[in-house]
């Protein structure tokens, strides 16, 4: 077998909020990172959906950023490439660990022989996690870390490419205000996602439209469409199903998800039958959820717009011969109108880069 999985990190203590630097020492290709980040519940009332415990993952090698995005757009991102959430626990329940899973993906699918990060072609590559436990499940005041990589055996690749993916751009938006983005011209794009996550605001809430153009209008790929109509019509519309647990308090409770848009849910008790248990439609990520006080419940959801992320690229993404060049362009600019929310909008770009370049 030519695959394996290696462990970079073996699982440790997260006692305090921190940085954890950690030097990528394989003398191989890396297909992917894996973070398991797990926290121990202090109470039964949600602060924020689990993925929330990271904050920032950043792959670098010196002052080159190779990798960076908080944890809910890494998240983001690996739903639109995978087409499903990575695992996560979304456990509210005082004294029960919620758990969170974060992939960096370096290629198009799981020990891709093209598109994989050669730490061998760099000087000092270092993977740098912030977290904080308490920031998602019910208030964690314990917790745990470790990390994994998808690699290689003999005989090792040399791939050409990786797949770099970064937050280019975030802003705190006016209600119903354009806002104009330069992109960059320097690697082909495989994914340019829109993306925010905000309490009780749906996808729609944060984009009202989108445009995206070149060389003055001269070429328009997405032609001033409403956030509302790209929710419906958008090239690739993945379903996110996703379960989620919690106590009862007599009283309807918020609990998050990652679905943004048009989700529904179902609840039941888990201990004891609860003829009062019932589940509200949901409000952007949350979900309120009525339950007898003390009663154990478990509710299972649907929707769409994984953490509010969406994906503007129209072409496959396994074809890197279909993938959007800038340099064909001498300006490439994208226009999101917001919607009547409120909040910060990010933009976040994954690039096909040779391995090495600077």
């Amino acid at each position: 077998m030519n695959n394996r999985i290696s462990t970079i990190l073996a699982s440790e203590a997260t006692t305090v909020v921190a940085t954890k630097t950690i030097d990528l020492n394989e003398n191989a290709p890396l297909s992917k990172i894996v973070i398991r980040f797990k926290g121990k519940n202090n109470g039964s009332t949600p602060t924020a959906h689990p993925a929330k415990m990271v904050s920032k993952i950043e792959v670098v090698d010196g002052s080159d950023v190779l990798y960076s995005m908080s944890g809910v757009q890494c998240q983001a991102m690996d739903f639109l490439e995978q087409s499903e959430l990575p695992f996560n626990c979304c456990e509210y329940e005082n004294d029960i660990e919620c758990c969170a899973t974060y992939d960096l993906n370096f290629g198009r699918f799981p020990w891709d022989r093209e598109f994989a990060l050669d730490l061998r072609t760099f000087k000092n590559p270092q993977l740098k996690i912030s977290h904080d436990k308490s920031k998602g499940g019910s208030a964690p005041d314990e917790g745990t870390m470790s990390v994994y990589g998808y690699t290689f055996d003999d005989p090792q690749p040399s791939p050409p490419n990786f797949l770099m993916t970064k937050e280019l751009y975030s802003y705190t938006i006016t209600a119903n205000a354009n806002h104009y983005i330069t992109l960059p011209r320097d690697y082909p794009y495989r994914i340019l996602m829109p993306q925010s996550y905000e309490p009780t605001k749906s996808f729609t809430d944060m984009f009202g439209a989108f445009e995206w153009y070149a060389d003055n209008k001269r070429r328009v790929f997405i032609d001033s469409i409403t956030g509302p109509e790209w929710a419906k019509i958008q090239p690739r519309l993945d379903l996110v199903e996703e379960d989620f647990a919690g106590l009862g308090n007599a009283a309807s409770e918020e609990y998050w998800v990652a679905a943004t848009y048009e989700g529904w849910g179902q609840t039941g008790g888990r201990n004891i039958v609860d003829a009062t248990n019932f589940i509200g439609q949901p409000s952007g990520p949350q979900y309120g959820v009525t339950c007898a006080a003390g009663t154990s419940f478990a509710a299972h959801t649907n929707g769409y717009y994984a953490f509010g992320a969406t994906n503007l690229c129209m072409h496959e993404l396994n074809d890197p011969k279909a993938w959007f060049d800038p340099l064909e362009y001498g300006d490439v600019e994208l226009r999101i109108l917001a919607g009547g929310g409120a909040g910060s909008n990010t933009v976040c770009l994954s690039q096909s880069r040779p391995n090495g370049s600077h």
